[in-house]
């Protein structure tokens, strides 16, 4: 289980500096579709600076999809494609840390410059505390849109 290393919380689930230029520089042009392999703390862990009440981590990670798919639609202009559960390993190893996830999230975004606006925008940031609280581990796939 890991823990919070302050404000930012687990940095395991940032991605790095070198992924975000990767991202900002080499890609396709035009709409891309992030494809989210999303793994959920059973109950999330808060700072208690937060001053949330308790909940698990999937309700948790409800609140931080709501800031970007409500809050920030005029800034991201995201497209949420699918959002649900995963529901049977059809291949791969069942019970694996590679099959084990609680849900699948695919948005697209105009382009990959909408994506990295919305990353620094203030008022994301601000709802990455959600995220942080509740996932235990995540993958962000960037696919042609």
């Amino acid at each position: 289980m890991t823990k919070f290393t302050g404000e930012r919380g687990d940095r395991s689930i940032d991605p790095t500096a070198d992924q975000v230029r990767n991202l900002r520089d080499n890609g396709p042009e035009g709409p891309v579709v992030m494809l989210n392999l999303l793994k959920f703390r059973d109950l999330a862990q808060y700072p208690p600076e937060a001053g949330e009440p308790p909940c698990s981590g999937a309700a948790a990670y409800a609140r931080y999809q709501t800031a970007f798919s409500e809050a920030l639609k005029p800034l991201t202009q995201a497209e949420i494609l699918y959002d649900g559960p995963v529901n049977n390993i059809v291949i791969g190893m069942a019970g694996s840390i590679e099959t084990d996830w609680d849900k699948v999230l695919l948005v697209r975004y105009p382009s990959r410059g909408h994506f990295l606006g919305m990353m620094a925008d203030a008022e994301y940031r601000k709802s990455l505390v959600h995220r942080y609280a509740g996932l235990e581990r995540t993958v962000l796939l960037q696919c042609a849109g």
